[in-house]
């Protein structure tokens, strides 16, 4: 199943400004239902990340999978030397 991959960079057309992460809830802008919206999205992110994480403990999505390919020395480099 793939959840994370999709990034989503969304702003509302009245009040670009605003960002749920930094901002926190809408409290000025209550009436904005584009505002209401980004809070939703940011809030259900949280608690995707809350539930992945107790299902798997040892998940840890902010290391990138390191490849053993790219570990490898490649024999073609030592050809130019």
């Amino acid at each position: 199943m793939k959840i994370r991959s999709r990034k989503f960079e969304g702003r509302c057309g009245k009040h670009k400004q605003y960002n749920p992460a930094v901002d926190g809830a809408p409290a000025v802008h209550d009436e904005c239902p584009r505002c209401q919206l980004l809070w939703d999205i940011w809030e259900t992110s949280l608690r995707i990340n809350q539930l992945i994480r107790r299902f798997d403990p040892k998940h840890d999505d902010l290391r990138k999978p390191v490849l053993e390919q790219a570990m490898a020395a490649d024999p073609r480099q030592l050809t130019l030397i």
